[in-house]
């Protein structure tokens, strides 16, 4: 174990970063091999393709040398002073190509100063190979892996608006200064890249290196482990075959760009076309940050390496509409790349262990390096080989750029696969992260999550987890779990109730865990919200909590628990729901019990429910009964509008009921007419051509107990129509349990009709013949 940071030295850690990344920006665009560079090293020195493709595979060859870092590190025993040492070397190297554009402008041979740049360069990226491996894990060490991916993406965006302006500010000098001056103005700006190369090493002097309480000894064993590590190695072969295939043509894209002799567009266009792809860097790299730490490096990889579509652009891209290809592919590329270049790193540090993590990152850097170094000098020399090629198709004329530029992209979408091939985890499927993505409502969420972070008040806090919910919302959940914390009460139950409304259904979550914490938690204020939650979560692991607090003190806990299991819908949750009806004394959980049950389907429970109805004095309670018998008749919630409203709606709600009850019903005794005919059913049909036409007369006059006593003599004969007279209940119960409950609810009704219960009032006897006849009428217009 290390010796964690204080929150104080986190921060100035947090800042020191930010601005040595900033500064290390300014140095890569003109030191290394990227466009400016290139430009300069391919177009003004006069270096072939070939040569700038050699430069830069030495450069990654270099990368055998990160195997000297796990031996140093096992040596010294500290990260901080092997890095700070070794690129301070390596920065200092790189001055040597300001030398070179100062002493070609002073009339030097171009020649010389391309062999000397290749020596600088190589040996300068030796020593950053050596000591590179120390900083990656010096980072690892004081940045916690729960936040590391968001802030490297926030510290990337704030790079990037540094290297949008850098790049912007060299590339128009390049166009500002006169042809013959280009070399003098390289000098300048590749003198102060070397400058801020500098002072990005050395303000970092400042950040401690958090030791281990031990140190660790240095075993031949630990240098090899990493190979041993089948998904390790896995990955860090797929990066390096993707930077390969990407580094077949990326050095050559900005020569080509401005070439005279192929597309032709000014200096300018090189910084216009990093403005527009850095811009969108820094608009996306927090979003992809927080997708990496939510739902996990690989998805966030995968996507990225596909950057290479938006160089499609290129196989299209001619002296005429340079204009408008141009900043589609800046577009494209930008708002892909921070998830391949950024979020590779930390996928790597995700597989890399701590205790061995310097030998890990060695490896990696090592291996991405070694399998990438042919990539450039491969497209190089492929470049030169098919200088004849030419094709024409229509408008478009296609050459040897074309060719190893598809060959790239075709390449860099394999590699995408053998990334997707990786296991991280706990990472999120690919298909899933992509399809949330896609989805325009997840950044409705993300502004959420940044407002959620910045609120200085509880009530600003409740009122942003109101807002989080809809598809996307799942990004959120890491951050309102935290909320369950929150000293507010009001923020938590906020929290809780957010849970229920965006955690995935029916899955084991973290989410699921928290919220049964605080459900079994005697001291939380949150227990009804929770319970509730995790009903509308649905998550089976649920059911036992839910169980156990049914027998807790507290009507509103046992209320919510009740509602909760009955949204789960588990067996389980059946058998209890059902043993608590049986046990509970009290009318008002007997009905959120029956309430529950229904909701269940459970039909067992229709023999509680009944009676109840049949003999409270409650009005609402018989409404609740009603409801609940309306939905073991038939699942769903149609009844509530039948019972609920001003008197005008609901009697107009009836009527309809009423009428659609008619319709059914001639629909069925029309079937029956003109299926099999006996003589009962011509007698029935004679004697009463619509038996419907009592009960809607009776309803509409307002007798509910003539009403009862029509439907009773109506359900009973078309029960006798249809099935047969000698039918008894069991049978029914064989054919359809819902069509034997209603049997039964018959016969029980015209038990009460006959002996009104003692105590009952006139209006409670009428009300409740009124909500029984609604009730066999809602079952018969719907079954």
């Amino acid at each position: 174990m290390r010796k964690q940071l204080t929150q104080a030295q986190l921060v100035r850690a947090m800042r020191v970063s930010v601005f040595s990344g900033a500064a290390s920006v300014v140095w890569q665009l003109v030191c290394s091999i990227q466009p400016l560079f290139n430009v300069f090293f391919q177009n003004y020195l006069g270096a072939s393709a070939g040569q700038l493709g050699l430069l830069v595979s030495i450069i990654q060859a270099a990368a055998v040398f990160q195997i000297a870092g796990i031996i140093l590190f096992g040596l010294i025993g500290r990260q901080k002073p092997i890095f700070i040492v070794g690129h301070v070397i390596h920065r200092s190297l790189t001055a040597v190509i300001a030398f070179v554009a100062f002493y070609v402008a002073r009339g030097g041979s171009s020649e010389r100063g391309i062999v000397i740049i290749i020596l600088a360069m190589g040996l300068s990226w030796v020593f950053a190979n050596a000591s590179s491996a120390c900083w990656w894990g010096w980072v690892a060490d004081i940045f916690p892996e729960s936040m590391r991916g968001g802030f490297f993406m926030r510290r990337s965006a704030v790079i990037q608006v540094v290297n949008i302006a850098w790049f912007f500010l060299a590339s128009t000098l390049l166009d500002a200064f006169p042809k013959e001056s280009a070399m003098t103005v390289f000098g300048v700006l590749l003198s102060v890249g070397a400058v801020s190369g500098l002072l990005d090493i050395v303000s970092q002097i400042v950040t401690p290196e958090p030791l281990p309480e031990r140190k660790a000894v240095f075993e031949t064993a630990t240098v090899l482990e990493p190979l041993a590590n089948r998904d390790f190695v896995r990955y860090a072969v797929a990066i390096g075959l993707a930077v390969f295939s990407m580094n077949m043509i990326g050095p050559f894209q900005a020569p080509y760009v401005v070439n005279p002799e192929r597309i032709g567009a000014p200096n300018t266009w090189l910084g216009i076309m990093s403005m527009l792809s850095q811009f969108i860097w820094v608009l996306v790299a927090p979003f992809w940050g927080t997708i990496m730490d939510r739902w996990g490096r690989k998805p966030v990889v995968t996507a990225g390496t596909l950057l290479v579509l938006g160089w499609a652009g290129y196989l299209v891209l001619t002296p005429g509409n340079y204009v408008i290809v141009l900043p589609l592919i800046a577009v494209a590329t930008g708002f892909l790349a921070p998830a391949f270049w950024e979020g590779s790193n930390q996928m790597m540090l995700s597989l890399a262990p701590e205790k061995n993590r310097v030998s890990y990152v060695a490896w990696y850097l090592a291996i991405v390096g070694l399998v990438s170094a042919p990539g450039s000098l491969a497209g190089g020399l492929l470049t030169d080989a098919l200088a004849g090629f030419s094709f024409r198709a229509g408008p478009f004329a296609f050459a040897n750029f074309h060719v190893v530029q598809l060959v790239s992209i075709v390449l860099c979408c394999g590699c995408a696969f053998l990334v997707s091939r990786v296991r991280e985890g706990s990472e999120k499927p690919f298909g899933y992260v992509i399809g949330q993505i896609a989805n325009p409502l997840i950044l409705r969420t993300f502004q959420h999550l940044d407002s959620l972070g910045k609120s200085q008040s509880p009530g600003a806090n409740a009122d942003i987890l109101r807002g989080i919910g809809g598809r996307g919302a799942a990004l959120a959940i890491r951050d309102v779990m935290e909320k369950l914390e929150d000293p507010d009460t009001e923020v938590q139950e906020e929290a809780a109730r957010t849970l229920g409304r965006i955690a995935p259904r029916r899955v084991t979550s973290p989410a699921v865990d928290a919220l049964i914490l605080r459900l079994l938690d005697p001291a939380s204020d949150i227990r009804v919200p929770a319970a509730r939650a995790l009903g509308k979560i649905g998550d089976r692991k649920a059911v036992g909590a839910l169980v156990g607090c049914l027998h807790e003190p507290g009507e509103e806990l046992q209320r919510a628990c009740l509602e909760a299991l009955a949204d789960i819908g588990d067996e389980g949750a059946i058998e209890q729901v059902m043993l608590f009806l049986r046990q509970t004394r009290t009318d008002r959980m007997r009905q959120a019990g029956t309430q529950a049950a229904a909701r269940l389907g459970v039909f067992e429970a229709a023999w509680e429910i009944y009676p109840a109805l049949l003999h409270t004095t409650s009005k609402t309670a018989r409404k609740q009964y009603a409801i609940a018998m309306a939905n073991i008749l038939a699942q769903g919630d149609g009844f509530y509008e039948y019972v609920s409203g001003s008197a005008t709606v609901v009697e107009g709600r009836q009527k309809r009921l009423v009428a659609r009850f008619a319709s059914n019903m001639r629909e069925v005794r029309e079937r029956l007419r003109r299926g099999e005919r006996n003589a009962a059913r011509e007698r029935n049909a004679s004697k009463d051509r619509d038996p419907t036409e009592a009960v809607r007369t009776a309803l509409e006059e307002d007798r509910s107990e003539a009403a009862l006593a029509a439907v009773i003599r109506f359900v009973n004969g078309l029960f006798d129509e249809i099935f047969g007279s000698e039918m008894g209940r069991d049978a029914l119960y064989r054919v359809d349990q819902r069509l034997g409950i209603l049997s039964w609810m018959m016969e029980e009704a015209e038990a009460y009709l006959e002996s009104r219960p003692e105590g009952t009032t006139e209006e409670d006897f009428r009300d409740t013949c009124r909500l029984v006849t609604l009730l066999a009428l809602y079952f018969l217009a719907s079954y």
